[in-house]
């Protein structure tokens, strides 16, 4: 994943954790690359499992977009709230890539001596209905799940 050019804020998973949750301001065409890619990667994948039988790749297509995006949202008036599944192991790194209007989770395991560095699993992707402000963004971890709290853009309260 590249963030070179990318507004990056860091936060701290949990007071005294070893792990980060990263989150990356991306570019809408990176998404929808890695998007595509995912999903593409996921079909073949099925394909594979069906013994490379031909006829059924809407399909897979289908069911790997299916297993792939998310419409978890508990969204009030003003923000959307997700809860991201956060693995409790030390070498396990969560990522919120998001824009205004995507997220992608990603999961990245540390490197050990002699491996290459690998690119990050895609773990999930959630598709805001509307678009969101990036610049207020939180996270918190509640109960081994991170919830992100992600404002409406342009939103007003009335009173």
């Amino acid at each position: 994943m590249e963030t070179k050019g990318a507004n990056t804020m860091q936060k701290q998973a949990a007071p005294g954790a070893k792990r980060w949750v990263i989150t990356v301001e991306s570019r809408n065409e990176q998404h929808q690359e890695i998007i595509l890619e995912t999903i593409a990667k996921r079909a073949y994948q099925l394909f594979e499992q069906r013994g490379c039988a031909h006829g059924s790749d809407r399909e897979d297509w289908v069911t790997a977009e299916k297993e792939l995006l998310q419409n978890d949202f508990n969204g009030n008036t003003s923000q959307f709230d997700l809860f991201i599944e956060s693995p409790r192991d030390p070498e396990v790194t969560t990522i919120l890539s998001m824009t205004p209007h995507s997220m992608i989770v990603f999961r990245s395991h540390a490197r050990h001596n002699g491996e290459t560095e690998a690119r990050p699993d895609v773990a999930s992707v959630h598709l805001f209905p509307e678009e969101i402000d990036i610049t207020q963004a939180d996270v918190d971890r509640v109960n081994g799940l991170l919830h992100v709290h992600v404002p409406k853009k342009n939103h007003r309260n009335a009173n």
